[in-house]
């Protein structure tokens, strides 16, 4: 019997599976525009997730797969359907300029009930602006300033080439190849960057790992919970806090700076030459590196300290 029944369980997913492949495309926009090489885009959406991707220049594509809420008190099937055929007929793309706004509807009943997942492939020179309200972003190859959001859905930036600022209440994020200054923050979730060219970064993570890797400038970073691992050179002041959690900082051999560094719980070690000041304790150090400079401040609740 278990075995006739996963049969016809095959059976009907098989009969199925072209049906809903089919209802996919039928609720997916396509547009293509020819736009400035320099262009600010302005992406959201309530619930779905948007990957923007870089092409040729003068030109953007914009595919859009179309989702409407079909539960609730009064929401009829019909009534769905007619909302989809809507945003396909209207999709919610608007160019004014050398600005790009995606995915901003007038009526305010249509976009409570729709979700729409975006793919756009814009010039390298887009500035980009992506916000969603629940579901991943995911950028790629911008040559200029990357501004992601979002309240719950991680966060994938790669090959930037500009500022970036990324938020998320719940969700990790990871930054790879950053060329500029780097900020970040997630309510939980862990952080990770590597930077290309200089730029002051500033992170925070309510719960979650942090891992920097390249970092050229001033830091602040701080974690509720989780661990800590930095390299790079000090272009400024760092300054790093940890709740609970192990920090562990590389800088080049020759480094100069002061150092500060205390924990609740757990030894600190320096892997280069410190002249302390005042009274030496297990838990607190203070001192200068090869004659002192831009301050390293390190702090942690639970946790050692460990400098290379």
């Amino acid at each position: 019997m278990k075995t006739i029944n996963t049969f016809r369980i095959l059976v009907l997913s098989a009969l199925l599976l072209p049906a809903v492949a089919a209802a996919d495309s039928h609720n997916t926009f396509e547009e293509e525009l020819s736009v400035p090489d320099a262009l600010h885009l302005e992406v959201t959406t309530g619930s779905g997730s948007i990957d923007i991707n870089t092409g040729p220049s003068g030109s953007v594509s914009v595919v859009g797969k179309v989702k409407v809420n079909r539960r609730g008190l009064f929401r009829r099937g019909g009534d769905a359907d007619e909302i989809i055929q809507h945003v396909l007929d209207n999709p919610p793309i608007e160019l004014s300029g050398d600005t790009l706004v995606i995915g901003k509807f007038e009526d305010s009943g249509i976009s409570r009930r729709v979700s729409v997942s975006y793919t756009i492939v814009v010039p390298a020179d887009t500035a980009v602006k992506a916000k969603s309200g629940s579901g991943s972003i995911e950028v790629n190859d911008v040559a200029a300033s990357v501004e992601v959001r979002a309240g719950s859905g991680r966060l994938r930036l790669a090959n930037i080439g500009g500022p970036v600022t990324a938020k998320a209440g719940s969700g990790s994020i990871r930054a790879d190849g950053v060329a500029g200054a780097f900020t970040a923050s997630t309510g939980s979730g862990s952080i990770a960057m590597s930077q290309t060219a200089p730029g002051d970064v500033k992170v925070s993570t309510g719960s979650g790992g942090m891992e920097l890797t390249g970092v050229v400038g001033a830091l602040k970073a701080s974690a509720g919970s989780g661990r800590i691992r930095i390299d790079g050179r000090q272009e400024g002041d760092w300054k790093v806090d940890a709740g609970s959690g192990s920090v562990r900082i590389r800088l080049p051999e020759d480094a100069a700076f002061t150092l500060d560094a205390e924990t609740g719980s757990g030894g600190i070690e320096v892997n280069h030459p410190v002249t302390v000041e005042g009274k030496i304790s297990k838990r607190h150090l203070r001192g200068d590196v090869r004659g002192g400079g831009h301050l390293l401040l390190v702090d942690t609740g639970s946790g050692g300290v460990r400098i290379d």
